[in-house]
């Protein structure tokens, strides 16, 4: 019974996840997982070499999907996968820590949660990191239990792949800390030693990571409203948040009492990598909720442990509550699920939109491709563009690309520009919203000042531009 039990809120992840998977167009950071999963791996090479090195190993992860198809359901099934099993650890966790029921319940809240499905439906890396999250816990407890040099090697290991997933994952090592502290202070310094070998692991990449933090520049400095609207994406509803925090809090009161070992797993694992995250971004911007869905489990563990069946009645003690009080306990946890998935559908209704994302992709190749005529150029600005949109890439192929000299990986000068402008009657730029950014580029200055073309107002698809200069 207890394996069947757990097996729920993988099944309800799928289900969830694989629900309107296809809808949703790919936005420019999938765009840029299928074609860099498609890349020969010397072309992979190099463009590790000058961004995204920190998802070096998800697009090797993606690549046998890639090799299949670069359909929207092939690409985002690894992160459907990987959600399922993080319902699954989530249900583990919490039959271990606190009781079956507990961990049932939290498994199927994780599993509705639209911040979940949002990654669930995405060619990206969170789903994975947060499903490793999981793993890395549960490794964890492992140890803690086993106190054996070979479990500290596969919390070693499963610390170490987070990180290689996603650095800043790598918040979940104080936590972890903390856990240890509180839980089983003398395994202390195995676990200094385990997270020593997993930082070093990583540490190559980090530093190789630190060249490139152009990838990150376009983070801003947090506020408590951007905590709120972390909240909000989680729930998806005001309402759904407010369920789900009254769950957190009086299943934070009942585990401390019923189930301590869970409180303190969970509740560091909830809060400290984001307080983390926000105090550092004070200083060197790195928050961003997706890099926090990995906190995500340790909420519901949390709501889940509301839930914690009591211990077994002591000798002379009433064997079993009273049949008004049996009803509630059975009932109310169906009740809070339910009643979270009601409240939630109109967020995941939304989520899968085709225009859901914040670059709609596949309409902008149907608009372009309807719109092209034989002889028609291409520009990319800036030359990041081209992966951006590359997912959706046969109108493209078929434009005379202008973006980078024949043979060149870097992209043409202004002057190169104009010399080989002249060539065409039409050229499309793909760029983002017009301002002060999209001038700065030298290339795009020079098609707005040639004076042998005029431009049409620009087509917004989300966040890109799609605008037609036309030979005067």
């Amino acid at each position: 019974m207890r394996v069947r039990s757990r097996l729920i809120p993988p099944a309800l992840a799928a289900v969830v996840g694989l629900w309107g998977v296809t809808v949703p167009s790919f936005w420019r950071d999938e765009s840029v997982s299928a074609m860099a999963a498609g890349m020969s791996l010397s072309d992979l090479w190099r463009l590790l070499g000058a961004i995204d090195a920190v998802h070096a190993l998800y697009y090797l992860l993606l690549r046998p999907f890639a090799a299949l198809s670069t359909s929207e359901l092939v690409l985002r099934l690894p992160s459907v996968i990987a959600t399922a099993a993080a319902a699954y650890g989530i249900a583990v966790i919490g039959g271990r820590l606190a009781s079956e029921r507990a961990g049932l319940v939290a498994g199927a809240v994780y599993a509705l949660l639209p911040i979940v499905s949002r990654y669930a439906q995405e060619a990206r890396s969170y789903a994975i990191v947060s499903a490793v999250a999981v793993l890395a816990t549960l490794t964890l407890l492992n140890a803690l239990d086993g106190r054996r040099w070979r479990h500290y090697v596969w919390y070693a290991a499963s610390l170490a792949l987070l990180g290689c997933l996603h650095l800043f994952a790598l918040l979940l090592a104080p936590a972890h800390a903390v856990t240890v502290l509180l839980l089983g202070r003398r395994e202390l310094p195995r676990w200094v030693a385990a997270a020593g070998a997993a930082g070093l692991v990583v540490l190559p990449l980090a530093l190789v990571a630190s060249g490139q933090e152009q990838q990150v520049a376009w983070l801003k400095r947090p506020t408590v409203g951007n905590l709120l609207n972390f909240a909000h994406q989680t729930g998806g509803t005001w309402w759904a948040v407010a369920l789900l925090a009254v769950l957190a809090a009086a299943g934070t009161v009942v585990a401390l009492r019923r189930a301590r070992p869970l409180a303190l797993v969970a509740l560091p694992w909830a809060v400290l990598p984001v307080a983390l995250s926000f105090a550092i971004s004070q200083v060197h911007p790195i928050y961003n909720p997706r890099y926090l869905l990995f906190c995500v489990p340790g909420v519901v563990l949390l709501a889940g442990a509301v839930f914690t069946v009591r211990p077994k009645a002591a000798p002379g003690e009433a064997a079993r509550p009273p049949v008004p009080a049996a009803l509630v306990v059975n009932t109310a946890p169906v009740l809070a699920v339910a009643l979270l998935a009601v409240l939630v559908v109109p967020a995941q209704v939304r989520l899968r939109q085709p225009a859901a994302r914040p670059d709609d992709l596949r309409t902008l190749a149907s608009s372009l491709a309807a719109q092209e005529r034989p002889g028609d150029a291409v520009l990319f600005v800036p030359r990041r563009y081209r992966l951006f949109v590359g997912v959706y890439g046969a109108p493209y192929d078929r434009l005379a690309d202008l973006t980078f000299a024949p043979g060149r990986f870097e992209p043409r000068t202004a002057a190169q520009l104009r010399a080989v402008a002249g060539r065409y009657q039409r050229i499309w730029m793909v760029s983002p919203p017009q301002g002060a950014h999209w001038r700065d580029d030298e290339r795009c200055r020079a098609l707005l000042a040639d004076k042998r073309f005029r431009h049409a107002p620009s087509q917004a698809f989300g966040r890109v531009r799609l605008t037609l200069f036309t030979r005067v």
